[in-house]
């Protein structure tokens, strides 16, 4: 299968459009206090950190969106595994499989994959809605990610080197300004950032209680659900997504189980034009393709 991503969401947001997936049609559940383990004083000179950092984070983004990359993308779940190559494009992402389930395609996978890309590529309206689409998703993630220093209460737990380590639980004073934000309100966990580079390297949260979708009619997400990403410097002062877990289980239609795990993993970067067309990454797939499949996709 082809994937088309019409707009790659900024290094980190990606964190908060998956915060946006759980709050943009949700509302917060019952209002269970945090775990005991994360109760803790504020700490303003914690929180300026965080500030400093994701204004920097904020002001990167505007450098990276502007920057094209080729990368390996391994994307594992209850279906099984598959790995892909994807060129990031001045009209969106375009993607060729290399690998399901540790196998190359067979001959008509291959021939039905193209058809798609190419169906895609002839399709403008699709890529304008598309990138439309995703033009908003990263706009709410955006807000998710300004609301990050005043959202918490933040505490030192260590350091090693210029990483330090926080642990974070919402401020029970704060007022979300969006319902994208009132995420925020079931959220705990921690924080890694690189204070030298201002940047954020890690976050692993979770859910402390549960939240609805759809006032609690056609779905919700189990309190324990979590997610973790992470991102480091990948080639020369360039920093990206090298790493997604999501774990979360709950209910969805009344009684039907909804169960959501996956993990993400990307390698292998290395920098493309800063203009160029979907064609242009397909002719750039095409040449890293063939060498990438017959080393097993590593």
């Amino acid at each position: 299968m082809v994937l088309f991503h019409p707009y790659r969401l900024g290094r980190f947001t990606l964190v908060f459009a998956l915060a946006v997936l759980f709050a943009s049609t949700a509302l917060v559940g019952a209002e269970d206090p945090p775990p005991a383990d994360v109760n803790f004083a504020p700490n303003p000179q914690a929180r300026e950190v965080v500030r400093r950092v994701v204004a920097n984070e904020l002001r990167q983004e505007e450098i990276d969106n502007a920057q094209h990359y080729m990368f390996k993308l391994t994307r594992i779940n209850q279906k099984g595994s598959r790995v892909q190559e994807i060129a990031q494009t001045d009209q969106g992402n375009i993607a060729r499989t290399l690998l399901v389930d540790g196998q190359p395609l067979g001959s008509g996978d291959r021939q039905a994959e193209q058809q798609k890309l190419e169906n895609l590529l002839r399709d403008q309206d699709l890529q304008r809605k598309r990138m439309k689409q995703a033009k908003d998703d990263a706009q709410r993630a955006e807000i998710m990610v300004k609301a990050l220093p005043n959202a918490f209460y933040y505490e030192e737990i260590g350091r090693e080197g210029d990483i330090v380590k926080f642990r974070f639980r919402p401020d029970p004073n704060y007022d979300p300004q969006s319902r994208e934000e009132s995420v925020y309100t079931g959220m705990a966990g921690e924080l890694w950032l690189d204070v030298a580079q201002n940047r954020l390297r890690k976050i692993d949260a979770h859910l402390f209680h549960d939240v609805d979708f759809g006032w609690g009619i056609l779905g919700r997400l189990y309190k324990g659900g979590s997610f973790m990403v992470e991102q480091k410097q990948v080639e020369g002062d360039h920093w990206d997504t090298v790493a997604m877990k999501l774990d979360l289980n709950g209910k969805a239609l009344f009684f039907k189980s909804l169960i959501y795990k996956e993990q993400e993993y990307e390698s292998d970067f290395h920098r493309l034009p800063d203009h160029i067309t979907l064609a242009q990454g397909l002719e750039a797939l095409d040449k890293e393709t063939p060498e990438v499949a017959e080393k097993g996709g590593r």
